[in-house]
């Protein structure tokens, strides 16, 4: 029997137009995506070689340069200068001090001076109140305190107030001038990594600056049987003689009174502790 070539042509006819249109439907849409994804990306790479293109700076990444580091210099010497003058040298007798310990976990002594024991301070009331540890007056009922600005240096100071659990101490300059008071900041808000300065008179160098972080906070620990529930624990150096003197953190507010150090065999650890100073001003207002 003879085959029909017509019937044989409609036969195949829908089905190639089908796959014709399937074909023109993928060219288009292949080229649509081509041409988006050149004129996205081209006029990054015209005329570059694709790995030399360096990853964008994106805004507000730091970014190091001299005056950065300029400016931090200048922020820490401001603080510096806003708190030394507010920080005092205060000078016991030695038959008015307790006996401290020496190693690991104690209490900061002191420095033994020609006329006396030498610790530190700082002024909280331009009237002259002075706020140290319990531990630089001992049993004085009247000391002498060194002051670093004005035209007089030294005075006299009454003992009005001490409390051994928290080892404070707070003292009235026998004067009626004007004083330069420091700046009393909130210790509930201190966090761990915050920056902070230890100003005080390290074996008797007085107003010297350490600086350091916020090593630890709210540390609860026994010193020589008293338990201290929230101490700020700093690696700023602390020595012999910087009792009293305040922890200052970077907006020069005092955070915390240096009080205690970790001495492991009578060497120096880093390990620092200070009484938060809103213990302080809880101390001031029963006084």
């Amino acid at each position: 029997m003879k085959k029909n070539r017509i019937f044989a042509v409609r036969r195949f006819f829908w089905p190639l137009v089908v796959l014709g249109a399937i074909a023109v439907v993928a060219v288009f849409t292949n080229a649509m995506v081509l041409n988006h994804g050149s004129a996205e990306f081209t006029p990054a790479l015209s005329g570059q070689n694709p790995l030399s293109i360096q990853a964008p700076v994106l805004r507000g990444d730091p970014v190091a340069s001299p005056d950065a580091a300029v400016k931090m210099q200048d922020g820490i010497s401001h603080v510096a200068s806003m708190v030394r003058g507010s920080v005092v040298s205060v000078k016991a007798p030695f038959s008015g001090q307790a006996a401290l310990g020496s190693s690991g976990l104690t209490y900061v002594a002191p420095h033994p001076g020609n006329s006396g024991l030498v610790g530190s301070g700082f002024i909280i009331d331009s009237r002259g109140y002075i706020i140290t540890t319990f531990r630089t007056v001992g049993k004085a009922t009247r000391v002498r305190v060194s002051l670093f600005s004005g035209n007089r240096k030294e005075y006299e100071a009454d003992v009005i107030a001490v409390d051994p659990q928290t080892d404070l101490a707070l003292l009235k300059i026998l004067a009626n001038d004007v004083f330069p008071a420091i700046i009393l900041g909130n210790s509930d808000l201190v966090e761990i990594g915050d920056i902070v300065f230890a100003v005080g008179s390290p074996f008797g160098f007085s107003r010297t600056v350490t600086m350091g972080i916020v090593s630890s906070n709210r540390r609860n620990l026994s010193i020589d049987g008293t338990k201290y529930p929230d101490l700020i624990q700093t690696d700023a150096a602390i020595n012999e003689g910087n009792d009293g003197g305040p922890l200052v953190n970077i907006r020069g507010e005092v955070i915390g009174v240096n009080m205690a150090y970790y001495r492991p065999n009578s060497r120096f650890s880093g390990i620092g502790f200070s009484v938060p100073i809103n213990d302080v001003r809880n101390f001031v207002s029963r006084n």
